[in-house]
């Protein structure tokens, strides 16, 4: 006799009850779904949360939870993606655009100085070879501050995610710093305006300076903030059954409605990314001034988006500061780990057991500690176990993007004198780009290719070959994507090795390409599979990452673990 069937009856609610999910039952810390105690109403009486209301066709009132045996037989696909979601990535797709659109012209902006016989706005005469520029630095400054802005960029994630997980929550986190990244677009604009170029360069390069902070600020801030809550707007928590058009039953599986999501956040990511076309070519024809222009436009988008959805979003509310707490649970489990000895320090590392010190109903049961009075409760620590295990993956990235930054780099300085010797592309690592022969082609162009296959590719991946895969019962798991990747970048390693060595042998001065007037004969299209490759490698392992790092987070650190990404 077959066991009865769980409906999902009152999954379809507009509101959560705070005591319970969107099935009705409890809701645990590990569930998508908002929880909220008395004592936070408490605190926080003017945090909304609201659950996106799904698409009919997609969950029912009536909608089946499957059961154990259809959970081994039944094909899994993704559930619709809301409204809400959806607005999340244009947030992405304007802030990205802006970030691309606004460091592209960067180098030439710093670097160089006005041409003679210009616009007077950093453009070049028109028919010339000379390069845009406006404040006339140097290379030296232009890379340090570029280097500043990216590292400050990265640095600052940490700040917004304590700012949203303890204070203010994801929305308003990200609200009030897109405010402050839109003073910086307007500062940077301002000090691209002809008149101050020519009468007052130096206030050009105090505002940099300035813009540069604000920006940088805003930046990490939106970074560890907006993948958490792209991902929050997914209101199915639990898998249910649901039948198609032609007749099959199917389980909508939440993990993989949250794998979709992402790789479309990515996708939108990469177009954004090709705003640098846009601004490159703006700075070369009209100057700087319409060129940063440009992607401050499109940043509005951010805030407006933001305030249109603000009622549409789910919301979690902040749940006060953790990170103390946080670090005492830590400084304890840890406690006493270490020895000399460093078998044993591996495996009282890898003691499950050690958690229990931190656990209040443990000291109290056991009555170790008369001294321990814990702030904290066990679902605490539960949690920064979680967290802990979430951010294991993390120690070996640097290994990806260490190597994938510096080929990428490698591989436009391959295109950047294949037959036209530019020293702004070759300002910082002169390789094979400077060496093979472009036929016409702008070396910064080619980049860009690197978005374009991941626009191409993530559409692939998401309607045709992971579907593919699950109809023959293949689930590629969260590890192995990742280690896929980290192979195709290998495999792109490897191939930019072959093809360096390729370039010293067609070169007429060999090994010391850099020095020769003549560009090797090799085309710059072979270039091509390097950077597919990359695009391969990025899908896998990176968009993956994202994946991994908000589902293994505890609810109330997922910035904090995205930060930590």
């Amino acid at each position: 006799m077959a066991a009865p069937r769980e409906t999902n009856a009152g999954i379809k609610r507009a509101k959560v009850d705070p005591a319970k999910g969107a099935l009705g039952g409890p809701l645990s810390t590990n569930s998508l779904s908002p929880v909220v105690s008395s004592d936070e109403k408490e605190k926080h009486p003017s945090s909304p949360i609201t659950q996106v209301v799904d698409d009919p066709s997609d969950v029912h009132d009536d909608a089946i939870l499957p059961t154990e045996e259809e959970k081994h037989t039944l094909r899994r696909v993704a559930g619709h993606i809301p409204f809400s979601a959806w607005l999340v990535v244009v947030v992405e797709f304007a802030e990205r655009f802006s970030y691309y659109g606004t460091t592209g012209p960067f180098v030439n902006y710093i670097q160089r100085p006005l041409p003679a016989g210009g616009n007077g706005a950093g453009a070049p005469p028109k028919g010339t070879e000379i390069r845009p520029g406006a404040l006339g630095k140097g290379q030296q400054a232009s890379t340090g501050l570029t280097t500043f802005f990216t590292f400050l960029s990265y640095l600052t994630p940490v700040l917004g995610a304590i700012l949203s997980d303890a204070y203010w929550g994801k929305l308003k986190t990200l609200f009030i710093f897109s405010i402050i990244g839109g003073i910086g677009h307007v500062i940077l604009v301002g000090t691209a305006a002809p008149a101050l170029l020519q009468s007052n360069p130096t206030g050009s390069f105090v505002g940099l300076i300035i813009s540069l902070i604000i920006m940088g600020f805003a930046t990490g801030a939106i970074k560890s903030n907006v993948s958490p809550l792209v991902a929050e707007q997914i209101p199915d928590s639990r898998e249910h059954i649901k039948v198609l058009k032609n007749g099959e039953r199917v389980i909508v599986d939440p993990n993989l409605t949250i794998q979709r999501v992402f790789m479309y956040f990515y996708l939108m990511i990469n177009i954004g990314s090709l705003g640098s076309i846009a601004t490159t070519e703006t700075e070369l024809h009209h100057g700087f001034w319409l060129a940063y222009l440009i992607p401050t436009i499109v940043y509005v988008l951010v805030p407006v988006v933001l305030w249109f959805g603000w009622h549409k979003y789910v919301q979690y509310p902040p749940r006060g500061s953790i990170q103390l707490e946080a670090f005492r649970v830590i400084r304890r489990v840890y406690k006493g780990t270490w020895s000399f000895n460093p078998a044993e320090t591996l495996r009282r590392m890898h003691d499950p057991s050690k958690w229990d010190k931190a656990r209040p109903s443990f000291v109290r049961q056991t009555q170790e500690d008369a001294n321990f009075m814990p702030t904290w409760d066990d679902t605490f620590v539960d949690e920064m176990r979680r967290t802990m295990h979430a951010v294991k993956i993390f120690v070996f990235y640097p290994l990806f993007w260490v190597p994938y930054n510096q080929m990428t780099n490698n591989i436009v300085s391959q295109a950047a004198v294949m037959s036209t010797h530019d020293n702004q592309m070759t300002n910082n690592i002169v390789s094979q780009a400077a060496v093979m022969s472009t036929h016409g082609v702008p070396n910064d162009l080619l980049q860009n290719i690197n978005a374009i296959a991941i626009i191409i590719l993530i559409p692939l991946m998401d309607r045709i070959v992971y579907p593919g895969l699950r109809r023959f019962g293949w689930v590629v798991r969260p590890i192995q994507r990742i280690t896929l990747g980290f192979m195709f970048a290998a495999m792109a390693m490897v191939y930019a090795s072959v093809l360096q060595n390729a370039i010293y042998k067609t070169n007429p001065c060999g090994r010391f390409v850099t020095d020769c007037d003549t560009p090797s004969s090799l085309n710059v299209w072979i270039q091509t599979p390097a950077y597919v490759l990359i695009s391969c490698s990025e899908i896998f392992a990176s968009i993956t990452g994202l994946e991994y790092a908000y589902n293994k987070a505890p609810l109330r650190m997922k910035s904090i673990v995205m930060a930590a990404y």
